[in-house]
């Protein structure tokens, strides 16, 4: 039952703030919220202490028979699931404390509607890690989609926001076809959708058909993990309030296709060929996203492009069999990155949610000072700078891919420099400098805790590589000349930032003015985005408008009205020719007959006895006639 709970607080605070929040008041919610986010922490932490020695199955509920096989839904408590489980309700509390501050001028809007969707979102994401096989996971995995597009477009009177939520969900859709064509796929070749199944099976299925299936179930983490081509909704979803996107962007949602893959990874590990594409679709999302973050000016916008080319980091390690380095980055990852998101979220928070651009903001480090801090915290773990958090997963990913490809070495190296670049690119701009608009202060504490707890994480959690190591049963390998390469590519990154920004040696503008074809290359995200906006999209609504004027404005409603034209004609010709001539005529003509008839028999009804008698006379002469003519 104590696994069980895990589940239970965060769907039981969803039911209760959804449908007693607007009587409890939206502060209560956010107290509802943030306690059953907690206790699930508390008791996911149970679980994994647990489940760490002997993994724990908890079976559910028997949904129905294949092929005379029930199939049994339950949850799998294992290293990997419950150390995940315990990450998100960890990230999701502090998101959800911060979230007080952040929409408390929203308060009496029925901000309650806020939290019961934050809530949904925790219980389908755990659905995701926790599940024993892919049909659960698939619940989950649509419950994050709807909880996302709820949240995501939450400031639904901004078109922005809608638009956003709309393509979140659009490009999720696809995505969700090919997991959904891959979980059908996957029963084919295995028999079963349970993971353990899957695991033994995955030497011994056919290899064609095990490929087929791995590469349709990554076609779903593409679209989940914003990978390309399925990536342009992820950087316009920070349109949603800033602790969705943290939310979005440390170890949930966006994580899941990671997730799913390295819970997976025996399976893939069968496949080159889905190994393959992985690692290559990993690279390319990786480059592309790092050098869009490089020319975008978007406070969070940024950060998500970071998201993207990290995630795509992540996917090289799982393709290239190292599932230790991809899911301990995806760990140490959700600290800095929540960090990140939390720290521009208090910023844009200062700022009464009207400022959204780095170079509308300068020289806060003085009136913001723990926001600057944590703000360079995270830049420092996501650089990969010794020893913050993220120096040590990004070691791992870094010598896996020296030793498969020298190529695949630099490219990670190259993706390595131009984060280092463009985050502190947007901490010195932001924090440094002269100060371009007044008012900031700094945030609550209710903000500013949960942002010193990340700190801590963003700062130590590196340190856990070794125990991780080993309960994974992989031995950590740290190799000098990558550590010596991962600190000089931070620091070259660093150093390019910092003399552009703050020192100035460079100048921006005149870079700008030279680099101006390759900036908008960038900005345009190699014009995907407008590929995708005006070419797909547009031309689809072209097609659909060209469609409905020619197919259904002229031919269906040409053939339409010219039916309804004959109609009225034949009627028009019946009503002259029949109703009229012919109807009207003999029923005219019967009335006349009638009426003519009636008033000469009339004349014989005079009330005078002597015509009467006259009558009876002539009557009586006329029989006794035809009498007489018939007697002779």
């Amino acid at each position: 039952m104590e696994f069980l709970l895990v589940l239970i607080f965060p769907v039981v605070a969803f039911l209760v703030v959804g449908l007693l929040g607007r009587r409890l008041g939206d502060f209560p919610s956010a107290i509802i919220t943030v306690l059953a986010s907690s206790l699930s922490f508390l008791f996911s932490l149970y679980a994994a202490l647990q489940a760490i020695k002997n993994p724990v199955h908890v079976p559910l509920y028997t949904f129905i028979l294949l092929q005379s096989k029930p199939l049994e839904l339950g949850l799998l408590f294992d290293t990997l699931s419950s150390v995940v489980a315990t990450l998100v309700t960890f990230v999701a509390t502090f998101i959800f404390l911060y979230s007080i501050g952040y929409m408390r001028n929203l308060f009496g809007q029925w901000t309650y509607k806020f939290y019961a969707y934050l809530s949904f979102f925790l219980f389908s994401m755990l659905l995701i890690v926790l599940s024993d096989n892919l049909l659960l996971l698939f619940f989950g995995w649509e419950g994050v989609g709807l909880a996302s597009y709820l949240l995501i477009g939450y400031f639904h009177e901004q078109r922005k926001a809608t638009n956003a939520a709309l393509e979140a969900f659009v490009m999720n859709r696809v995505g969700d076809w090919l997991f959904l064509l891959g979980i059908l796929m996957s029963f084919i070749t295995f028999g079963s959708i349970r993971y353990q199944e899957m695991w033994e099976k995955a030497h011994l299925v056919d290899p064609l058909m095990l490929s087929w299936a791995c590469l349709l179930l990554f076609g779903g983490a593409v679209g989940k993990s914003g990978q390309v081509p399925l990536h342009t909704w992820l950087p316009n979803a920070m349109a949603g309030p800033t602790p969705v996107s943290a939310l979005l962007h440390s170890s949930t949602m966006v994580a899941a296709g990671v997730y799913m893959v390295a819970r997976l990874h025996p399976v893939f590990e069968a496949s080159d060929t889905a190994l393959k594409v992985i690692v290559v679709v990993g690279s390319v999302t990786a480059l592309m996203a790092a050098l869009a973050a490089t020319s975008h000016t978007d406070i969070k916008k940024i950060i998500a492009f970071s998201t993207m080319s990290q995630l795509g980091l992540m996917f090289i390690a799982l393709g290239l069999k190292d599932k230790l380095a991809g899911s301990f980055h995806l760990m140490t990852h959700a600290f800095f990155k929540a960090l990140l998101f939390l720290a521009a979220g208090s910023v844009i928070h200062t700022f009464h949610h009207k400022v959204h651009d780095i170079y509308e903001v300068g020289g806060l480090r003085s009136k913001m000072p723990v926001t600057y801090l944590s703000f360079m915290v995270g830049a420092l773990a996501l650089a990969g700078v010794f020893p913050f958090a993220g120096f040590w997963s990004k070691e791992l990913i870094l010598g896996r891919a020296y030793e498969a490809s020298f190529g695949i070495g630099v490219l990670v190296s190259v993706v390595s420099v131009l984060t280092a670049y463009y985050i502190f690119r947007e901490g010195f701009v932001m924090f440094h400098g002269e100060e371009r608009k007044g008012g900031a202060h700094e945030s609550e504490g209710v903000m500013i805790l949960p942002m010193a707890v990340l700190m801590l994480g963003s700062v130590f959690a590196g340190f856990g590589v070794w125990w991780y190591g080993s309960l994974m049963g992989k031995e950590v390998h740290i190799h000098g000349d990558t550590v010596v390469l991962s600190l000089v590519i931070a620091l070259v990154g660093i150093g390019v930032a910092y003399s552009v920004y703050v020192k100035r040696w460079l100048s921006a503008e005149e870079l700008y003015r030279v680099l101006r074809p390759l900036h908008t290359t960038f900005r345009e995200q190699f014009f995907t985005e407008r590929f995708y906006h005006k070419t797909l999209a547009g031309g689809y609504m072209r097609i659909s408008k060209g469609l409905h004027t020619v197919w259904e404005r002229v031919l269906i409603d040409g053939f339409i009205n010219l039916l309804a034209l004959l109609y009225v004609k034949l009627v028009r010709f019946l009503w002259m020719k029949l109703d009229i001539m012919v109807v009207d005529l003999l029923v005219n003509g019967v009335a006349r007959f009638t009426f003519k008839t009636g008033r000469t028999v009339r004349n014989f009804q005079t009330g005078l006895l002597n015509h009467y008698v006259a009558f009876l006379l002539a009557g009586m002469v006329f029989i006794f006639g035809i009498i007489i003519k018939f007697m002779r």
